[in-house]
């Protein structure tokens, strides 16, 4: 492709994302969608570019992209919203995790008669949430605190246990050797560690970042000292994105805490956090990055045996069917229950399933073919089946209801839609109808 034309398509592109979010507050289509749809068009189904034309810069670009949302995502949320949703993150991951894993290696191996381990193998790449899907999404529909705070720590937590497990099941398929003692040792070390290393960071990062803002041209030195932070994390064979995210997490909420008489009393230091200055800074690269990346994402897909993409569709219904019980049984009672359906089909899978699904192939290992087209599968999929249900859900909020409320009866907190419900903090009208002795 001609380098002007190209540069003209990354320039288009930006406008175009910038009309997809304003089409969105219309049609509720996501920005995620129609920009994975572009890619799909200028790549596997057109053919203008392939995912040979970005070499290795492909992955490059795709691990940084991945890198500064999570650290943005996580500058955002509140320590109060993550103790109430952690524990409700924590169980939604574990279950999601085992359920898809189970339906995907029994779906795979009846349809497509894999083998044990590499079915396995499939179900524990795609047993996770993609951040780089998960969060751009949830910004768009302005989710209350809690039920984004559960998202977006349900798609950190799960990228760690697809890589983890992916990695060491891909492993032992290898030796044909595979030990659930090494597996739970890595996850064990991937996350605690990653975790103090990241709020070790943090707090390091706090104490400079006051003086680094008198050096000029100075705002991208925190994104620079986060990629150092995510290449060292992964080096010591830990999960960068966690630590990153951690980082992200204290960052955010180091101004409150230095309010605190019991912080102060252990840190003597002085701290300092983001300025809405550099919020909307990093606001605006996650923005740009994302838009790129849900393009790429679409010129990476790969078009197999329509055998296979129907198994991978099977698969993505049976997952989000199995999700919806976890998802109501498994979050706060104060989410209101249209947060509540949104959640349930919040399954998007992304960059980690797509990247260790051509591992097999690479190695030369058995049924590679397979792996790869099923998990590209699952990867397309996942992303425009649970775009679509969003649309529905955000333009009919009791469309999984069955049943529709008379117009005399008052208005439950669980039936009002995403775009006038409001956060804790904001006042509601006295006059309008809502009991809250029923939330």
């Amino acid at each position: 492709m001609d380098l002007y034309i190209t540069i003209i398509i990354l320039g288009v592109l930006i406008f175009l994302s910038h009309v997809f979010n304003q089409l969105f507050d219309k049609t509720k289509i996501p920005n995620v969608l129609l920009l994975l749809l572009i890619g799909i068009i200028v790549g596997p189904v057109s053919g203008i570019v392939t995912i040979d034309f970005f070499g290795e810069l492909g992955n490059i670009f795709t691990t940084i992209t991945l890198v500064v949302i999570l650290f943005e995502s996580g500058a955002s949320l509140h320590f109060k919203e993550i103790k109430k949703a952690i524990g409700s993150a924590t169980l939604l991951t574990l279950v999601n995790f085992v359920v898809t894993i189970l339906l995907t290696s029994w779906i795979s191996r009846w349809l497509l008669g894999v083998d044990v381990m590499s079915s396995v193998f499939i179900g524990a790449i795609v047993g996770g949430t993609s951040s780089a899907v998960v969060i751009p999404t949830v910004r768009q529909l302005k989710m209350g605190g809690e039920s984004t705070s559960v998202l977006i720590l349900e798609s950190a937590l799960s990228d760690v246990l697809c890589l983890v497990v992916g990695l060491a099941l891909l492993d032992g398929i290898a030796e044909n050797v595979v030990s659930p003692q090494m597996i739970l040792s890595k996850m064990w070390k991937a996350f605690v560690f990653a975790i103090i290393l990241g709020l070790l960071s943090g707090f390091l990062w706090s104490t400079f970042i006051g003086k680094i803002r008198s050096v000029k041209s100075s705002m991208f030195t925190t994104l620079a000292f986060v990629f150092i932070l995510y290449g060292v994390v992964e080096l010591l064979a830990l999960n960068g994105g966690i630590a990153v995210l951690s980082f992200g997490i204290i960052l955010g909420n180091i101004d409150g805490l230095g309010e605190s008489k019991e912080f102060r009393k252990v840190f003597t230091f002085k701290s300092s956090g983001f300025n809405p200055n550099e919020r909307d800074f990093f606001a605006e690269v996650v923005f740009i990055m994302q838009t790129y990346f849900f393009v790429y994402v679409g010129i990476s897909l790969q078009f197999g045996a329509p055998a296979i993409y129907a198994t991978g569709f099977l698969i993505v219904l049976l997952i989000i069917g199995f999700r919806i019980p976890g998802v109501v049984y498994l979050t706060g009672k104060n989410i209101p229950k249209p947060e509540k359906t949104i959640m349930a089909v919040m399954t998007p899978k992304g960059l980690v399933p797509a990247v260790l699904a051509a591992l097999p192939l690479q190695r030369g290992l058995a049924h590679g073919e397979i792996i790869v087209d099923l998990g590209y599968s699952i990867v397309l999929f996942s992303i425009i089946i649970c775009s679509l249900l969003v649309i529905m859900l955000s333009l009919k909020p009791n469309l999984l209801n069955g049943f529709k409320k008379r117009k005399t009866e008052p208005i439950e907190p669980e039936d009002i839609p995403f775009d006038v419900i409001q956060n804790d903090s904001t006042e509601r009208n006295p006059s309008d109808n809502v009991s809250e002795d029923k939330k």
